[in-house]
């Protein structure tokens, strides 16, 4: 995935730094999720809709990221680190946000 920083305050780049740095993917969930809501980097992050679709297939079989994604209705953009502490409430919201974290730490 490309590194662009348009329209967003932080690029992909240094977000993914930060969740590499904290070791959320190692973390259990629950500690995962509040980790990234009380991020700074992910509250100035403003994930798009069409960014989350195409991490969620980088991450996961495409045709399960899709139905996923679908069933999330995630449709507008907002700082990661809200969706993330909305997913703590949220099991489908969870999934988004975990797959979110693997694919970042990945690269």
């Amino acid at each position: 995935m490309r590194n662009k920083s348009v329209g967003h305050n932080i690029s992909l780049r240094t977000l993914r730094e930060a969740i590499k740095a904290a070791r959320l993917a190692d973390l259990p969930v629950a500690k995962a999720l509040k980790a990234l809501a009380d991020m700074p980097e992910a509250r100035a992050f403003q994930i798009e809709p069409e960014v989350l679709r195409r991490m969620l297939i980088e991450s996961l079989p495409e045709q399960y990221a899709i139905v996923l994604f679908e069933r999330a209705g995630y449709r507008i953009k907002m700082p990661l680190a809200d969706l993330a502490y909305l997913a703590q409430y949220d099991q489908v919201l969870a999934e988004l946000v975990v797959s979110v974290i693997l694919c970042l730490d990945k690269e």
